[in-house]
């Protein structure tokens, strides 16, 4: 065969690799408009939406020196994600509006059952370090998830926060509703300001997964939703079965069985999500104050959960903050962005700030909101 009929079939093989990576990109962008409760493939997608970008920007790289005339394929496909481009690292074309007197500061931060990242680790020496962060930054609005606590004591451990915080006004939820009535497993929001109303959400018999307080500033009323949508509950022989898939030769549960089972449950959880995200939609639509959603929703910004959440909202990390992913898991699968705080017009972003502690599988991320007057 001769070198020009070789190189004929190379340009064939990248075009058509370049076709598929191009399809998956596409894909991706699907996710976030195609509800898992239809098509659950996309979602899966959506998920690994930053692998299909790098790939697509390989074979802009291969084109700029093989043949130029091809180029625009995928730099088109990839200009076609620009609202996820933006959600991956925030570009931004105005500055960030500097902070005013009528700023509120808030806060969102799954603690993990105040376990910390070990289970062994002691929990009220974590409980007593989380309380000394959150009391340090002082927040005005602190919307914690997996709030946790045992015992007869339980109503002391948020007697103690609120007066740490010093944050007078607090509303909690658990998660399911218990007969003991010592424990305390809970989706919480504390307050600086009063809080005139509130709220809860679940799908019949599951647990709930969201509040609502509404609270008063300055004779406005604001609500605050706070989240903590489906997870995807992988054990401990899901997370070996990926830790080994990451490291060569050692011994692992079949990669065939290993990879159903993780398929499964991430299926069930984008369902799960597909279905909790449309109540709170409906009820977002309805309410008629401004709004500030935080919490951990467990799903990318490439998610059908996240476009359904910040439509007609803005994402405070693409308004204030800065880096690439800014991921605020900090577990043993891909670091991704998972928790956020969003807000209505009424609002604008003057800071945007993700804290490296390590208390828990989640970074606590926090963001300052101008009133709009």
């Amino acid at each position: 065969m001769s070198v020009k009929k070789r190189k004929s079939w190379f340009i064939k093989v990248l075009l058509i690799l370049n076709a598929i990576v191009g399809f998956c990109l596409i894909s991706a962008y699907a996710a976030a408009f195609i509800s898992p409760a239809k098509i659950w493939i996309f979602a899966f997608f959506g998920l690994v939406y930053p692998v299909f970008l790098v790939l697509n920007l390989v074979f802009v790289l291969l084109w700029i020196i093989f043949w130029k005339k091809y180029v625009f394929f995928s730099i088109i496909i990839i200009l076609l994600g620009w609202k996820q481009l933006t959600s991956l690292y925030p570009f931004r074309i105005s500055g960030i509006k500097p902070e005013t007197n009528n700023a509120i500061s808030i806060f969102s931060y799954n603690v993990h059952r105040l376990y910390g990242n070990e289970h062994a680790e002691s929990i009220p020496e974590t409980r007593s370090k989380v309380t000394e962060f959150l009391a340090k930054h002082r927040g005005d609005i602190i919307c914690i998830q997996e709030f946790f606590a045992i015992g007869q004591d339980y109503t002391q451990t948020i007697s103690r926060f609120m007066k740490a915080l010093d944050l007078p006004f607090y509303y909690y939820k658990n998660y399911r509703d218990f007969w003991d009535k010592t424990k305390i497993n809970a989706i919480a929001t504390f307050s600086r300001f009063p809080i005139v109303n509130h709220g809860q959400y679940r799908l019949e018999g599951k647990s709930y997964f969201a509040i609502y307080t509404d609270i008063v500033y300055d004779y406005d009323t604001i609500r605050i939703y706070n989240l903590h949508l489906e997870s995807i509950r992988f054990g401990d022989e899901d997370i070996s079965f990926y830790s080994h898939l990451t490291t060569p030769g050692t011994e692992t549960t079949p990669l065939k069985l290993g990879s159903q089972k993780i398929i499964w449950k991430l299926r069930k959880s984008f369902l799960s999500r597909a279905a909790q995200v449309d109540i709170l939609v409906r009820d977002i639509k309805n309410c008629p104050y401004p709004i500030i959603i935080c919490g951990d929703f467990n799903d990318t910004p490439f998610s059908y959960t996240y476009e359904q959440l910040v439509s007609n909202l803005h994402d405070s990390f693409k308004s204030a903050g800065y880096g690439i992913f800014g991921e605020t898991y900090a577990g043993k699968f891909p670091a991704f962005r998972i928790d956020y705080i969003l807000f209505s017009d009424f609002f604008s972003a003057s800071g945007y700030r993700k804290f490296e502690v390590d208390l828990s599988d989640h970074y606590p991320i926090a963001a300052i909101l101008n009133i709009n007057l």
